[in-house]
């Protein structure tokens, strides 16, 4: 009788432990975010993250996440696995939101600098 209460009190607990576990970092949720509503299927996509680094853009302060996305197109087939580049600016006054910078980068609109620690 007393292994089968040590039992079920494990088991609450258990319970109540993974209720607060999160795997996502806040910058992988705004991440995540982003391509809920930027996706076609975003329930059936995968997602791989990069640490975060902090660089400069443009001349200006910012932490990038390289990602990588394996989302359907329209015919309901998996594209790959696609990088990506995802910017949060630091300055609070600035022109920039914190977005996906992809094509920015790849046509040079955006330079980035990495910020030696």
């Amino acid at each position: 009788m007393k292994n089968l209460w040590l039992f079920w009190i494990s088991i609450v607990f258990s319970v109540f432990g993974l209720v607060g576990c999160d795997s996502h970092s806040d910058y992988e949720k705004q991440i995540i975010n982003y391509l809920e509503l930027n996706l076609k299927d975003f329930d059936s996509a995968k997602y791989k993250f990069e640490k975060p680094v902090r660089v400069k853009i443009n001349g200006d302060n910012a932490d990038i996440i390289l990602y990588y996305v394996n989302s359907k197109n329209s015919f309901g087939a998996y594209t790959g696995f696609h990088e990506r580049i995802f910017a949060f600016f630091t300055d609070k006054d600035m022109q920039y939101k914190n977005k996906d910078i992809t094509e920015g980068v790849n046509v040079g609109y955006y330079k980035i600098e990495s910020i030696n620690k």
